[in-house]
């Protein structure tokens, strides 16, 4: 890039700081080889400003310009920007508050990143301004929008390529955060100088701070629930299209439709139905906030006691029907020709387990001329890619690397591997996963006992390092629960089936018809077996098991199990908008939906609430258990204490029969700690709700291999081998 910056400077009765502002800046920039030129736009200056700039501009490379637009400093930046000519823009207060010589470090930064942002770390101004500063920069930029920059800085530089790429329309004040906020949703990159902030010694501020706030603050909250604005797609000549918003090609599926996807956070009948809600709940605890907490304790009371019904009705139909599909041997000897099969393992920073998925992939039973290994791998992860390469693996594993772009995600990668699958057949496995080696037969036998509009079979997941710690047994434990016993309860209603993310296996060209994964969607898995039922398609639970490694980190633990909650949500928000077209629910498959997925959210994040009322009613009694009381009619009251103690009892139970029906006792006694998983849960959902505000397609990447100690498997990780594998010279 041109080193040349076109830097604008908004003025307002400044005539003693120009001077020696020019002077500061000329200093700086000569002295650094940077071509400039500056743009001064006076706001109808009542002094000699424009005077000393006239005669500043027969020696420095200085334009100057009486604004032609309304009043406000975000205007004049505005006008400024248009005339601006150099590939680097640049705007600078007047008052000498800000360094000039921060400037050359701010242009090179534009080497890595789109928009440097001075950010003052010594202010030197009042208390107030102060105050309002730090409010607003954490939240309004950095908790409502995910900023971590000094937002309202008056230095800033990016490329003007950005003005051409994002539509601005701020108020007189409302420039900067509405600036940065679209850049970053457009892509582009955001990068700080940290620089020391001078207290003014000419001239007044020309801010209203109170009214700058609320000018600030109203935009900042218009900004977040307004959508986030779609470019036209740039033609390819491929079977995926891309749309050119972040800078950087976001790859999507042609046939999924954009209101399908979690691309789109919330559609406009969505914010003004939350909005409603929000309304109608304020204007009644407005009224009467008791009222409004009678209100909300009363409706998630009963739906607390729906939700228990229907987790017993599950469990019992998981019982008296055995929905899933059992494969014996005598079964597969009825299999006298083997389709094509497609195996996707989607890789990144994989190279320490990618030796064990070799290895589990090699002890397939299934005839190696018949099987397309796909190792999908990103472009900038060079030492996976390095490593596969020097390994020389058989004709059966192919190397898929898939160009950079956004969003990073797992279903993106297997998008673009879709294109290249050949089997009739296809399955997803993660890079740490051992399947039972008869699996790949036992999904071609189910696909065969099912009828055509069993498009998806579901392998059942447990983990072989299931005794590494604590947190490994109630991962076991929660995992026996929800492949044994919901899942298969689910079959067996026909009801949608949230799937798991690795041992899906489908037909391949249903899987092509349906857009494939939606790349946006940080849990794809569960919003594609969502959509499988409501396009009128089923899944079925296969009696196969995938050994995969349970999560040992508590940090990394968060951070997987945040994205999944996040992904929940972003399934929810999409499946709730109206899609009668293709949609063939009824409304008892619409209300499952909304308890399998919506009720399972909101019961993580409401549990720790209902916590602490039930502790606080019992531990204080005397001082807060008549308000309590007061928030439920009889009739509520005993629901919710059967959801509380009953409720309780049978979901310890539950996990109970699930470790029972593995067979894996030794995990019993640690169920009795459950309750603390759940309070993990619910700290992991409040991480997920902030995510999804602020970066919602964000993929927290979680650490594999560390049940592995060197090259080998530590020893309670069961079913592995220890031996190397090698396949040079094959």
């Amino acid at each position: 890039m041109k080193k040349a910056i076109s830097l604008v400077i908004p003025t307002l009765n400044e005539e003693k700081n120009i001077r020696p502002l020019v002077l500061a800046l000329d200093q700086a920039l000569s002295r650094a080889h940077i071509p400039y030129e500056l743009i001064f736009i006076d706001d109808h200056s009542h002094d000699q400003t424009m005077k000393v700039v006239s005669r500043l501009s027969r020696r420095y490379p200085i334009r100057f310009f009486t604004k032609k637009g309304m009043m406000g400093k975000a205007f004049s930046l505005l006008e400024g920007f248009k005339r601006a000519k150099f590939p680097i823009v640049g705007m600078i207060d007047a008052d000498l508050q800000y360094p000039p010589s921060v400037l050359p470090k701010m242009v090179a930064k534009l080497t890595q990143v789109d928009i440097v942002v001075a950010d003052r770390k010594k202010k030197q101004h009042s208390l107030l301004r102060q105050f309002l500063s730090f409010g607003f920069e954490h939240f309004f930029g950095r908790i409502l929008h995910g900023l971590n920059c000094d937002v309202q800085s008056g230095l800033k530089v990016f490329k003007k390529e950005i003005l051409k790429k994002v539509v601005l329309t701020p108020s007189a004040w409302t420039f900067d955060l509405e600036f940065l906020v679209k850049a970053r949703r457009a892509g582009y990159r955001i990068d700080t100088v940290a620089i020391p902030f001078r207290k003014r010694t000419q001239g007044k501020s020309k801010v209203s701070f109170i009214k700058a706030t609320i000018e600030i603050g109203t935009n900042a909250l218009k900004l977040k629930l307004t959508n986030e604005t779609v470019p036209q797609p740039k033609k390819r000549q491929t079977k995926q299209a891309a749309v050119l918003t972040r800078n950087r090609e976001f790859e999507y599926k042609k046939k999924l439709d954009q209101n399908a996807s979690a691309y789109v956070l919330l559609t406009p009948k969505q914010k003004m139905r939350i909005v409603l809600v929000l309304t109608v709940f304020a204007i009644v605890a407005y009224f009467s906030w008791h009222l409004s907490l009678f209100l909300l304790i009363s409706l998630l009371s009963y739906l607390y006691f729906i939700d228990l019904i229907f987790n017993l009705v599950l469990i019992y139909r998981s019982f008296a029907k055995k929905p899933e599909i059992v494969i014996s041997g005598q079964d597969l000897k009825h299999l006298k020709v083997l389709p094509k099969y497609t195996i996707l393992c989607p890789l990144y920073n994989e190279a320490k387990v990618l030796p064990q998925f070799i290895e589990s992939m090699e002890a397939l039973s299934y005839p190696k001329r018949k099987l397309q290994i796909l190792l999908v791998l990103e472009s900038d992860d060079r030492e996976t890619i390095d490593y596969v390469r020097a390994k020389h693996l058989p004709a059966h594993f192919q190397t898929v690397v898939v160009p950079d772009s956004l969003p990073k995600t797992k279903p993106k990668a297997c998008n673009y591997a879709l294109s290249r699958a050949k089997g009739e057949f296809i399955v997803i496995y993660d890079a740490e996963d051992k399947p039972d080696h008869q699996q790949l037969k036992k999904a071609v036998r189910a696909f065969q006992k099912t009828d055509v509009h069993t498009v998806c079979v579901q392998a059942k997941l447990n983990f072989y390092n299931s005794q590494q710690n604590l947190l490994t047994r109630l991962f076991a434990a929660e995992y026996a629960v929800w492949f044994e016993m919901i899942l298969t309860g689910l079959q067996s209603l026909n009801a949608p089936i949230p799937l798991g993310g690795t041992s899906n296996h489908f037909r391949t060209k249903t899987l092509r018809d349906l857009g494939g994964w939606d790349a946006f969607n940080v849990t794809e898995d569960a919003d594609l077996g969502i959509r499988l039922s409501k396009y009128g398609f089923k899944t079925a639970i296969l009696e196969s098991e995938t050994l995969e490694e349970a999560n040992s980190e508590i940090v990394n633990w968060f951070g997987q199990r945040s994205r999944w909650i996040k992904g929940y949500m972003q399934t929810y928000l999409v499946h709730s908008r109206s899609d009668r077209q293709r949609s063939s629910w009824n409304p008892l498959k619409r209300m499952m939906f909304e308890l399998v997925i919506g009720g399972k959210v909101l019961s993580m994040l409401v549990n720790p609430i209902m916590w602490l009322m039930t502790i606080g009613y019992f531990a204080f009694r005397a001082s807060v258990g008549g308000f309590i009381e007061s928030l439920f009619i009889p009739a509520t009251f005993y629901i919710a204490v059967f959801s509380l103690v009953i409720g309780n009892f049978l979901y310890l139970y539950y996990y109970m029969i699930g470790i029972a029906k593995r067979n894996e006792w030794s995990l019993a006694i640690f169920t009795l700690l459950t309750p603390i998983y759940w309070l993990f849960m619910s700290v992991a959902a409040v991480r997920a709700l902030y995510e999804l505000l602020v970066r919602p397609h964000h993929w927290h990447k979680t650490k594999h291999g560390l049940h592995i100690v060197g090259d080998r498997p530590k020893r309670f990780a069961f079913g592995l081998s220890t031996r190397k594998i090698a396949f040079a010279g094959r």
